[in-house]
C-alpha cells in the first residue's frame, strides 16, 4: 500500500465510496465506468490536482464493477499520484510536438487497459449526458469507440450521480465551510455598498473577503443591478449603482473543491410596495419548499409546496406556464459541482435521502408575468439545505445571513 501525500480525504473514505460505487454499477448493469472529467477524477480517484486548463492533458480513470480501479495519467505527472489512493497507475506517452499534436497516446493506453481487464466487450458508462460532459476531444472519443468495437459505451451519469448525491460527514463539513465563507463575503459586500459604487467594486469586496476567510477557489459569483434586474447569472460590470436599484447576488466561494451557491437581494433605498409584496410571496414559497424537506419525501413535493403558495396568492396561470414550458425546477443538488443531480423538478418522484445537500431557489416575476422575459422584475432567494433525519438543516440560515430585503 503506497504512502499518500496530501490526500484529499482519508483512505477509509475512498474505500467506502468505492464499495458503494461498485454496488451501484452492478445495479445499473454497468461493467465499468470510464471517467474523464475533473470532478469525477477527484471524487472517485482522489486526484485533487492536475493541468485541467490544458485541454489535451487527460487524466483518466477506469472503475470496474469487480476488481480494482486504474488511473491513467501522462508521463511527467508522476508526482500527482502521491495524493491519490489508486494503486494501479498507468502512464500514457506524449506525442512528438505535443502542443500541436492531434493524436493522443491516452487513447491507446485506455484501449489496451480495457482489453487487459477484459472489459473491451462489456458495457462501459461514460459522462455522456447534458449534465456531465467528457473531458476528451471528439476526435479522441471517436478513436476510443473505434478501438473498442465489441464494447457497449453508454451514458453512466445516472449511476455517478446516485453515488455522489449522498454526502459523507467530511463532505458536509466542507459544504458547511464553503457556505460560511460565502456568507462572510456577501455580508461584507452588501454592508459596504453605497450609491455610485460599481457592481465590480461590490463584488471585489465580496470575493476578497471570501478569499481571506479561506476560499480555495472562486468561479461563479453573479451580481447584477439596475437595467439587468430581470437577467440571470450575470457577472458584475462597471455599472454604477443608482437610487432605487435592486441588486441581486447569486453564487459563492469554493472550499477544498466544494461549492456554495445561494442568493440574496438588496435595494438602494426603500423598495416599492409591490416589490415588498412579491418578495414576501417569494419568501413564503421558498420556505414552504424547505419545510417539506425530510428523508422519504419525493423531490417533486418541494416544487408542489412552492407552487401551492403561488396558486394561493392568485398566480395559477404563472405556475401552469412554468410547468408547460420547462421553467419549473426550483433547485438542484450541490457538491463538487455547483449544479448536481438530482433536483426538485416536477417529474422527479425519487425520495429525498439523508445527507443529500440541495440548493432551493424558486422565484416569481412581478405580478406573475409570463413569459419571464416580458416581466420587469423577479423575486426569490436561494439557500443551501442539508437533508437530515430531523428535517432541513439550512447552511445559509437566518441566524447567519438574513432572508429579509437588505436595504441600503
Amino acid at each position: 500500500m503506497k504512502k499518500l501525500m496530501f490526500p484529499d480525504f482519508p483512505r477509509e473514505e475512498y474505500a467506502e465510496r468505492y464499495a458503494r460505487t461498485q454496488r451501484t454499477l452492478r445495479r445499473h448493469g454497468l461493467d465499468a465506468l470510464f471517467l474523464t472529467n475533473r470532478e469525477n477524477l477527484r471524487y472517485f480517484a482522489g486526484l485533487r490536482d492536475g493541468a485541467w486548463d490544458v485541454p489535451g492533458f487527460y487524466f483518466l480513470a477506469i472503475v470496474p464493477s469487480e476488481g480494482d480501479p486504474v488511473l491513467l495519467v501522462a508521463k511527467g505527472f508522476n508526482h500527482l499520484i502521491k495524493q491519490c489512493w489508486v494503486e494501479d497507475v498507468r502512464y500514457w506517452s506524449w506525442e512528438p510536438d505535443f502542443y500541436l499534436a492531434k493524436e493522443s497516446g491516452a487513447v491507446r493506453e485506455v484501449v489496451e487497459t480495457l482489453r487487459e481487464k477484459r472489459l473491451d466487450s462489456g458495457t462501459i458508462g461514460m459522462e455522456l449526458s447534458a449534465d456531465m460532459h467528457i473531458h476528451m476531444g471528439q476526435q479522441h472519443f471517436g478513436a476510443l469507440c473505434q478501438g473498442l468495437p465489441g464494447a457497449k459505451i453508454v451514458d453512466g451519469s445516472s449511476a455517478i450521480w446516485e453515488v455522489r448525491s449522498i454526502k459523507s460527514p467530511a463532505e458536509i463539513d466542507r459544504l458547511r465551510k464553503a457556505a460560511d465563507i460565502s456568507i462572510q463575503g456577501v455580508t461584507a459586500g452588501f454592508g459596504a455598498m453605497e450609491l455610485g459604487m460599481t457592481e465590480k467594486q461590490v463584488m471585489s469586496i465580496m470575493t476578497s473577503t471570501m478569499c481571506a476567510a479561506g476560499a480555495s477557489r472562486l468561479h461563479f459569483n453573479a451580481l447584477y443591478a439596475g437595467p439587468r434586474r430581470m437577467w440571470a447569472d450575470c457577472m458584475p460590470t462597471d455599472y454604477a449603482l443608482q437610487p432605487g436599484d435592486m441588486v441581486q447576488f447569486d453564487g459563492g466561494g469554493i472550499y477544498e473543491g466544494y461549492w456554495a451557491d445561494f442568493k440574496r437581494i438588496a435595494f438602494l433605498g426603500e423598495p416599492r410596495e409591490d416589490q415588498k409584496r412579491f418578495y414576501a410571496i417569494a419568501k413564503e414559497a421558498h420556505f414552504a419548499a424547505i419545510e417539506a424537506i425530510r428523508p422519504g419525501v419525493p423531490f417533486n413535493a418541494l416544487l408542489q409546496a412552492t407552487y401551492g403558495v403561488y396558486n394561493k396568492a392568485g398566480f395559477v396561470d404563472f405556475t401552469r406556464w412554468c410547468l408547460e414550458n420547462g421553467w419549473s425546477s426550483i433547485g438542484h443538488s450541490i457538491g463538487l459541482s455547483m449544479h448536481e443531480l438530482p433536483g426538485p423538478s416536477p417529474s422527479n418522484t425519487a425520495p429525498l435521502q439523508e445527507n443529500m445537500v440541495l440548493c432551493i431557489e424558486p422565484h416569481i416575476s412581478l405580478e406573475g408575468v409570463y413569459p419571464f422575459w416580458e416581466a420587469r422584475e423577479k423575486f426569490g432567494m436561494e439557500d443551501i439545505v442539508l437533508v437530515t433525519k430531523e428535517g432541513p438543516d439550512v447552511l445559509t440560515s437566518e441566524d447567519k445571513i438574513t432572508h429579509e430585503l437588505w436595504i441600503v
